[in-house]
């Protein structure tokens, strides 16, 4: 039985390792720079805590060690926040590890110094501090930077940046409770796990939303609609004379005029889903099999389209900062007001019908929509 006790508890502390070799090979996979240099911080961390704190921290060599690594492990991540995307195992790629090897070496240096005894006795009047745990106050304040730092002016697809400020909070808990028996097993393996469940997010984000509007694209509606059973309504949308307003106003006002159209659809009541087809095409979807309880929810979002003013402001005077664009607004800026509408054609699924059958007929109400002058809703036959 002590054997098996033995033999469990080796494999449990192998645990992080696996994880992360498997994380970093994914990462490299899906080009998932950020990700993967966490994993490898991670994995230094433990490896680090398995070879040198597994000690009692009275020792001062040993609480040297500790010290630092609680005091730079959140300008590491707050580094990995802020550095460019590029997949782990590439030239890009490899500024954070040769950034990590840089710490050890300037505190491998330090170490063999004139300068260590005195850092020694600096770092040790931290230790007969720290009463309550066992993290140092240089490393709370730190720690509370680096949170700081991670979630300013968090992007729209925020995942990543979450997952670094959770695994910051985990490693946290683990420097303050240091002592407790096999944390840094559960922190480390939680924290791959977590970079593990955020890569998959990442992934599925650009396999199935659309990166400029923000609505699900053609793959997650195709997707959705094999997974609908019964009758529902499938609604195709087209801008109209899109290719007018990339020819005469640039494909930036183009991008303008799509994520316009995007955030009106994506309004829609009625339980209606809205998705971007392709191009300057988008799509509808609502559960309701009839189309009386349905078309008032289109119309409505097809008025609110055609009646929002799009302003296109002159490229060239656009300002660079907030603190600029506060002082032009109400200023004359040679700005043009467009109007944008679109066409739809709206159609039930029948029972038996195939979904190319049906997309069919909606397109064919969508072109009869645009025969009979554009802007307005046409039923399926």
């Amino acid at each position: 039985m002590s054997r098996w006790h033995s033999d469990y508890g080796l494999l449990l502390q192998a645990l992080p390792y696996g994880l992360g070799v498997l994380l970093l090979l994914l990462t490299q996979l899906f080009n998932q720079g950020r990700i993967g240099q966490m994993a490898i911080l991670t994995l230094v961390t433990y490896a680090l805590v398995q070879q040198r704190l597994q000690v009692q921290l009275s020792d001062a060599d040993t609480y040297w060690v500790f010290f630092w690594l609680c005091l730079l492990w959140p300008v590491n991540v707050a580094l990995i926040r802020y550095l460019p995307e590029r997949r782990p195992f590439s030239l890009g790629g490899m500024i954070f590890p040769a950034i990590l090897g840089l710490q050890f070496l300037v505190l491998a240096a330090l170490s063999v110094s004139d300068w260590y005894a005195a850092s020694l006795d600096w770092t040790a009047g931290f230790r007969e501090q720290a009463s309550a745990g066992l993290l140092p106050l240089p490393a709370w304040v730190t720690f509370t930077l680096g949170a700081a730092l991670i979630i300013n002016r968090l992007p729209q697809q925020s995942d990543t940046p979450l997952a670094l400020l959770a695994l910051l909070l985990l490693h946290g808990w683990l420097f303050y409770r240091l002592d407790a028996s096999q944390i840094s097993v559960l922190v480390s393996s939680l924290s791959l796990l977590l970079l593990f469940a955020t890569l998959l997010i990442n992934n599925h984000h650009l396999a199935f939303i659309d990166e400029l509007t923000g609505l699900p694209g053609r793959r997650a509606l195709m997707n959705d609609l094999k997974h609908c059973h019964g009758r529902y309504l499938l609604v195709m949308a087209d801008i109209d004379h899109f290719k007018q307003f990339n020819d005469t106003h640039g494909h930036d006002v183009g991008d303008d005029v799509l994520r316009l159209v995007a955030a009106q659809l994506n309004k829609t009541s009625g339980g209606g889903r809205a998705y971007r087809y392709g191009g300057e095409e988008f799509t509808l979807i609502f559960p309701s099999s009839e189309l009386s309880e349905c078309l008032p929810f289109i119309e409505a979002t097809r008025e609110r389209i055609a009646s929002y003013p799009l302003i296109v402001r002159n490229r060239q005077q656009r300002p660079e900062t907030q603190r600029q664009g506060k002082k032009q607004r109400g200023q004359s800026n040679n700005s043009k007001t467009l109007n944008v509408t679109m066409s739809f054609g709206a159609a039930r699924r029948n029972s038996g019908e195939s979904i190319e059958e049906l997309m069919k007929r909606a397109d064919k109400a969508l072109y009869k929509a645009k025969e009979n002058g554009r802007n307005r809703v046409e039923k399926a036959k």
